[in-house]
């Protein structure tokens, strides 16, 4: 739902990484460019970015009970 602030394996911060990994690959679409560009080079942290999906707009749409 929401990236983790720190990666799971290493503990790397790189929660505040994701919106600028969002507007590079809008800009440019190559995923490998924008991580190298961040600094992002562990493969941990790496498939952390890439594995995540954004579902909080989906569950913002059901009530809390």
């Amino acid at each position: 739902m929401i990236i983790p602030i720190r990666c799971w394996s290493c503990g790397k911060p790189i929660g505040h990484l994701w919106e600028q990994f969002n507007e590079k690959v809008q800009k440019s679409n190559d995923k490998k460019k924008a991580l190298d560009e961040l600094g992002i080079e562990r493969y941990c942290c790496r498939s952390m970015i890439l594995g995540h999906v954004d579902l909080i707009d989906t569950a913002a749409q059901f009530k809390k009970f």
